[in-house]
């Protein structure tokens, strides 16, 4: 992701503006350069890290420009999690490997999700279809009987999606993970980290505005009510962006992209 600025314009010359451009230019480094192999899955954990982060601060940027709360929490709150994410892989080898292993997790309740919703998406679209069909009379109802009882029989299309998620529980069997085992939470990470206290209040902050809680509700039948929390919102995105940024610069620089020994 490139941020293009007039090298002419004031904006170029805003704190933000460098530190964007600093952080760019190691996504950029990291990307380039050569990782040995067993290090080729960590240079592109903290090059989605930094990828992910600067891709976030301009949705709360372009939240800010348009007035949308709702953008800017549901950024910063992305940029919150991001930044525990980055401690937690920075401080030790187990903690780098552990987050890998819940990629493998992620993508199988991804494609289980995805069978449950064929699932039950079918059980809807079927009891649907009897309700139409007994408003039907004559031939149409025939035919309508007919393709109803195709579809009962033909079941929800989840077939492939059942066999992706088992493909990859299949995977964390063969590497010795807990088929069981869950992705953590950011919360849990914060807590892993020591960053709960600063990183749950804001947290909470960010959910209250951004899911369709009654707070958030309340707050759209005045439009501008949650105006003032813009400014707030875009310098705790910022704070969280530069702590990451120079978190994995820090890293860069001692060890390249090469995963923690310790």
């Amino acid at each position: 992701m490139t941020h293009v600025s007039d090298s002419g314009s004031d904006d170029s010359k805003r704190p933000t503006a460098l530190v964007i451009e600093r952080i760019e230019k190691l996504a950029l480094n990291i990307m380039n350069c050569q990782a040995e192999e067993e290090h080729v899955w960590y240079k592109h954990l903290l090059l989605g890290i930094l990828n992910s982060a600067l891709l976030d601060y301009r949705y709360v940027e372009s939240g800010v420009k348009h007035k949308s709360a709702y953008l800017a929490a549901w950024s910063c709150r992305n940029l919150l999690e991001l930044n525990v994410i980055t401690v937690y892989i920075l401080e030790s080898a187990k903690n780098a490997t552990d987050f890998k292993n819940d990629f493998v997790v992620d993508v199988k309740e991804f494609y289980e999700a995805i069978s449950k919703t064929h699932k039950t998406g079918h059980k809807k679209l079927i009891s649907m279809w009897k309700e139409v069909n007994e408003g039907m009379e004559g031939p149409m109802k025939e035919a309508m009987e007919a393709a109803l009882q195709r579809e009962i029989q033909n079941g929800p299309q989840s077939q492939t999606t059942d066999d992706e998620a088992e493909a990859y529980t299949q995977v964390m069997i063969d590497f010795g993970i807990d088929p069981k085992l869950r992705p953590k939470q950011s919360r849990d990470i914060a807590k892993l980290v020591s960053r709960s206290e600063e990183f749950q209040p804001m947290f909470k902050v960010c959910s209250k505005i951004m899911h369709r809680t009654a707070f958030s509700i309340a707050s759209s039948v005045m439009k501008g009510s949650l105006d003032a929390t813009l400014p707030w919102l875009e310098s705790t995105a910022f704070m969280e962006l530069f702590s990451i940024g120079e978190l994995i610069g820090e890293h860069y620089k001692r060890n390249g992209v090469a995963s923690p020994t310790n």
